[in-house]
Formats: C-alpha cells, structure tokens, sequence
C-alpha cells in the first residue's frame, strides 16, 4: 500500500519522458480552477495516450483526470482538502480492461469442488470428486457440482459417471468451458435420449447403439442446465459482488461479459442498483441459434441493448456473441479447421469439426448486426471459423460500407497466414486470451499431434497479427482461465508457462508495450469506451492502478509476481492492498 504524505512540489527525475504538448497545456488550463480532489506524484504515470508518455504526476477531480504532468505543474492544483499520494517512483498504469469474460456465470462455481484443470484419467476424476462429495457431501435431495475437470484427452463414459453418483443429479463442468458431462438423473430429468436430436450449435455424444454417453458439447450443455435448479437472484449477485472484488485486486476496471442474457444482466443491474457494481459492464448478447434468420435474431438483439441500457458509463449490452465453433483439443474437436484433424497415428480422418451454421445465413446476420450499429463478437478457435468470421464481416463490408462498430474475433488459436492481413483490411480486432500461449497437455497432448507440424506452427499467432497491423486486444475468458492480466502478459511475451520451460512458437511472442496496450487502450477501443477509458489523459475518467514494481524493467518471466498495490474507478479508490 502506499503512504499518503502532504505533496512537496518538487520535480524528481525518475528518467521519464517528456509529457506531450497538449498534456502540458491540460495542465496550465487548470491551474486557475478549483483545487484537484486527488494527485498523484513522483510516479511514473504510464498514459497510454498517442505517443505512448510517461509522467510524473496526475491529478483527479470528481471523476475526471485534470491533469497529467510534472510534479510541479500538478503539484500546484494542490488545495487544502486535495488527497496526496507520493507514489514514490512506483508506475501507474491505466485500469485494467477484460475484453473476454464471464464474470456472472463464472461466479456462480466459486466454492464448488474443483478439479483446478490438472490433466486426469478417469479413475483419477472418480477419485478427487468422490474426495470432495466425502468432505462436502451437502443435501442429498440437491445436484452435485465439480467445476474444472480438464477434458483433454479426457473420455467419461456414462458408466463412469453413475460408478461416482448415481442416485442424485452430478453436472461436471469442462475447464474449456465446452464440455459438461451428466450423469443418468440428469438425462432423465433432461429427458435426453437416443431420440433427442443435437441442438443448434451442439453435441449430445452418443454410443455405437446411439445412446446418449453422458458428455455434452456446447449448446448441448444448455439442456441440463435448463432443468437445474437456480439460485435466487440476491444469491448470484452476491456472488458476482465476491467475483468483481476479486478482479479489482489485480487492477481491473472494465469488463466485456462475453456472453449475456436476460439472467446474467439482471444480477449486474442489482448490484448498480444498489450501487454495488464499482465495474464498468459491456455486455455482448448470446445469439443462440444461428439457423434462425437474421432479421429475427438482430431484432431480439436491438429490443436487448434498448432493454440494458442501463448507464453508458457503467452498464449496457450493445454487442451481440456469436460462437462460430467450439473447442480444438482432443477428445473433443469441435474447432471447425479448413482440412480434417489427424488421427493418434498422424493420418487424416474426414473429421473437420461441426457447422453451426450455413455461410450465407451468418453473413446476413453479421451484416444486420453491423448495420443496427452493434459490434459483432465471434468465438473463432479453428482456422476455417476464423475464415468464416472474416468472410462474414467482408460481406457486412460490402453491404454497410466502413463503419465504426468494432467487430473482433475472440480466441483465434488456429489462423491460416492468407488471413492475417485480412483483420486489418476489415478492421476486425484481434481479441486474443494469450494465457494461454504456452506448451501444456492442452496443446502438447490433445492439439499439436491431431493438427500436424505444418499446421501448428500458426497456433495463437499473435505476432503475425500484429506485424500485419491488426488491432490486438486482451482478455482473459475467466472462469476458463485466470484473470490476472499481468500472468497472461507474461505468456503473450515468453511463450512459455513459466522460467525454464519450453517455449511454444516464440517467434510469435509480443513486446510488453504491445500487451499493456492489448489490456488498456485497445481493450478500451473494443468496448467502444476509448474516449473515456483506457488510457490516462485530462477529460477522460479517473480509471488507474498503482503497481508494486516497474514492470517496464522486469524480466518478463517475473511479470506473474506483479501486485496491484490499489486500484482506481471514477477517481475513487476501490481496492488497496493490505499492508
């Protein structure tokens, strides 16, 4: 934590940038007005601003940045009740922004067992969730939840399932956030059967006589879930509140939910209600079935951003998601590729992933999107759903001409290099979760041998986007993964998951500037807030963390042991970390 100590307006050379000409003038207009309610000094105040300055000092009032200048041209709107931070040399960054979460949802399975994502064979599962039912056995008239149960290379049978529970409903949920599987009081009470047809944009796997196995991909998923019982909504917005609390110890400010409803909208509005929400919310609308025509899908999507318009600063939903496929690894492969998985053995199968959805239909409904002015957000893990996306967003171009609605791709693990220049022709951000860049079962195990060493070299191909100038955006996909941005920072940098451990492709790694802006003014410019988020400049909001350790001179494979000393919303401190 920081000391607070009256300002001594006094210029200390920390090696820092010049501040811009229109920072400084910033500074002087303000100097004959009222007295800032905040300063922060002897920093080193990371402003994210065009030419990327560097500061020492930045001063706030009400909810607005002032000023953002030297310690003596800031120290000057020091009046008598102005709140002083001597920042001691230590950086301040702008807020956090999460362009891909699932903060609501996600917040649901804290305190359920959890199998933290470790790759286990099926006895092993069996294992650890009859640990947890021992230690947590709960009402036996209530379902049984494990959370986090790695699904690579992973096969549960529904034998395996009832050999754990069979006389009470057990959900366990895939930590790729694609996979569930149910046992058979779930499929009774689903009324899931041989006879039960795959649903739009999901998988029911079945056995050689067609019987339902208990593994559901997708939206599959949807159907145990629908006749789960929910908890009140007082229930789920206090366990959003625990979940927001939590991401703001590591800095964040602004959230995309990536994946919304009616439920899910509801909670966030019960916290801004009670003024509880201390997060600025975008959501992006879930459009289910994509064989439904365009015309009915953007309809129910407008007559949603009309219904969550709740706070242009603080809470609306005008993005739509869309998933154009699912997940790569083994043993699920439902990543649409451009050429056909391979077997163990390395040969071709005729197994190219499903298709949720017929071309031509997604293009009339990306175009319809883009021409309601909402921003189109796509789940893209194979190279043929990127392909796709982009053809899809090429037909909205034709149509609608350029607009400003900030289309992205979010995921983008396989891309075809005939498509990294197309995201910039497009205007298309790059929405990339880069904690996940590294060398684990996940890609070792259950991606690289089904794809090949051709194919493989292009996974997560992040510096290639960037080199052909797209636009690359942060995010984190929490509860799939964590959502310390400063641990995803380190992987988009080393590749790696951690010191001494192989790297995947480093050739495909970026510079720290390039993720600090992934998480700050580019995540800003997806969620269409870059005039007031972002970054750290006079009109825009008092949005900032205060870091335990310069990060710009930090060996990146440090960057995970980063602390968020306090955090910033509005100009109000939110968070502070204890002494």
């Amino acid at each position: 934590m920081v000391r607070h100590r009256s300002v001594i307006a006094l210029s200390i050379v920390f090696g820092i940038a010049a501040v811009s000409a229109g920072g400084a003038a910033a500074v002087a207009a303000d100097n004959t007005a009222a007295p800032a309610d905040l300063v922060l000094l002897h920093g080193k105040i990371h402003t994210e601003d065009a030419n990327r300055s560097v500061a020492q000092a930045l001063a706030v009032r009400g909810n607005s940045i002032v000023a953002v200048g030297t310690d003596e041209a800031v120290g000057a709107l020091v009046g008598p009740r102005t709140r002083s931070v001597d920042l001691q040399g230590r950086v301040v960054l702008p807020g956090i922004i999460d362009a891909h979460t699932h903060p609501a949802q996600s917040a649901q399975d804290l305190g359920k067992c959890s199998l933290d994502d470790k790759a286990l064979t099926a006895p092993q599962v069996k294992s650890r969730v009859e640990t947890c039912l021992r230690e947590h056995p709960g009402d036996r008239a209530q379902w049984f939840e494990a959370i986090m149960v790695n699904p690579s290379r992973l096969t549960l049978s529904l034998a395996d399932l009832d050999s754990i529970l069979a006389d009470r409903p057990m959900l366990l949920g895939g930590s790729d956030g694609h996979t569930v599987w149910a046992n058979s009081p779930v499929l009774k009470l689903a009324r899931i059967t041989a006879d039960t047809k795959d649903p739009a944009g999901g998988h029911i796997e079945r056995d050689a006589a067609g019987k339902p196995t208990g593994t559901l991909r997708d939206n599959a998923a949807d159907l145990a879930f629908a006749v789960k019982p929910v908890a009140s909504l007082d229930e789920e917005a206090a366990q959003l509140s625990k979940a927001l609390d939590s991401m703001r110890t590591v800095g964040i400010t602004s959230v995309q939910d990536a994946d919304v409803d009616d439920d899910v909208m509801q909670m966030y509005k019960r916290l801004y209600d009670a003024h509880r929400l201390n997060m600025r919310v975008r959501g992006s609308f879930h459009l289910v079935n994509l064989q439904e025509s365009a015309a009915v899908l953007i309809g129910k999507a407008a007559e949603f951003r009309a219904k969550w318009a709740v706070d242009p600063d603080f809470l609306r939903a005008d993005a739509v998601k869309i998933f154009a496929d699912g997940v790569i690894e083994y043993p699920s492969q439902t990543a649409a590729l451009l050429e056909p998985y391979l077997d163990g053995a390395g040969h071709a199968t005729q197994n190219r992933g499903p298709e949720y959805f017929k071309q031509d239909n997604l293009n009339r409904i990306v175009t319809a999107a883009d021409a309601a002015g909402l921003t189109v957000h796509i789940h893209a893990i194979g190279d043929r759903a990127v392909r796709s996306s982009l053809d899809a967003f090429a037909d909205a171009r034709r149509h609608n001409g350029t607009t400003d609605n900030r289309g992205q791709i979010a995921h983008l693990e396989l891309i075809d290099p005939a498509d990294f220049p197309r995201f910039k022709e497009l205007g298309v951000i790059a929405n990339f979760q880069l904690l996940w860049a590294q060398r684990d079962d996940y890609i070792d195990g259950a991606t690289v041998k089904y794809l090949g060493p051709k194919r493989s070299r292009y996974l997560y191909p992040a510096r290639s986007l960037r080199d052909a100038g797209a636009r690359i955006a942060g995010g984190s996909d929490w509860g799939v993964s964590s959502f310390d941005a400063f641990i995803a920072m380190e992987h988009g940098i080393t590749r790696a998951a951690k010191r001494g451990r192989p790297p995947l492709l480093p050739e495909q790694g970026l510079t720290l500037q390039d993720m600090v802006d992934a998480y700050t003014i580019n995540a800003a410019y997806a969620l269409k807030q870059e005039r007031t988020t972002g970054s750290l400049e006079s009109g825009k909001r008092g949005d900032f963390i205060i870091l335990d350790r310069d990060i710009f001179s930090l060996d990146p494979f440090d960057l995970h042991s980063t602390q968020v000393l306090a955090t910033y919303l509005d100009g109000r401190e939110v968070y502070a970390k204890a002494k």
